[in-house]
């Protein structure tokens, strides 16, 4: 039932554009023809993300729209490096990502991430991505680190539900996810937030 807090979210693809959260959410949802979206806040170093979380959400969506805005990293590999785990797992990265530096950084972990989310769960360029400004202010403001999502009605921009913090208790989350993500398009979405 709060307001969903906007700001300023860049593109991955051409770093001197920007736009905002919520403006971005409202053309998303027109286009698909949904009266909700998922903003989905990412961050491709968390192992959880990459095992199961990110294709277990997007198999409950319902296929309600989702805005993914890449954020500072999880678990960047200079200040956590836990035993090299990101090099060594079966879902191991192509390189090692460090804080980010720049916002050249960031887009470049986030066109990973995209590529990643259209290969495993999404399908070839089905994935809208953004990324947090260097500031983290959307990081901040959602307290989304590592990863976490926001199912939104985009009339009112009012948030429906979303999932709690850290990688833990995925059941719960998904059921949440699931109950605001399970009518058909265009209907009401409180109905399901009450569930």
């Amino acid at each position: 039932g709060e307001d969903a807090r906007d700001g300023t979210i860049r593109s991955v693809d051409n770093l001197g554009a920007s736009s905002t959260l919520l403006a971005e959410a409202k053309k998303l949802a027109t286009t698909a023809g949904s009266s909700k979206v998922i903003l989905c806040f990412d961050a491709i170093t968390c192992p959880f993300f990459r095992a199961y979380a990110a294709e277990d959400l997007y198999k409950v969506a319902n296929g309600v729209p989702q805005l993914h805005v890449y954020l500072r990293e999880a678990e960047p590999c200079d200040e956590f490096d836990a035993g090299g785990m990101h090099m060594v797992t079966p879902l191991k990265l192509k390189r090692p990502i460090a804080v980010h530096k720049t916002a050249e950084d960031r887009a470049m972990a986030a066109n990973d991430c995209k590529k990643f989310l259209e290969k495993s769960c999404a399908g070839k360029g089905k994935v809208t991505m953004f990324m947090d400004g260097m500031d983290d202010a959307l990081e901040a403001a959602y307290e989304a680190r590592p990863w976490r999502w926001y199912v939104i009605e985009v009339a009112t921009g009012k948030v429906i539900t979303s999932t709690g913090l850290a990688p833990f208790n995925m059941k719960g989350k998904l059921a949440k996810i699931k109950a605001a993500c399970g009518g058909t398009k265009g209907s009401d979405p409180r109905v399901h937030a009450s569930h």
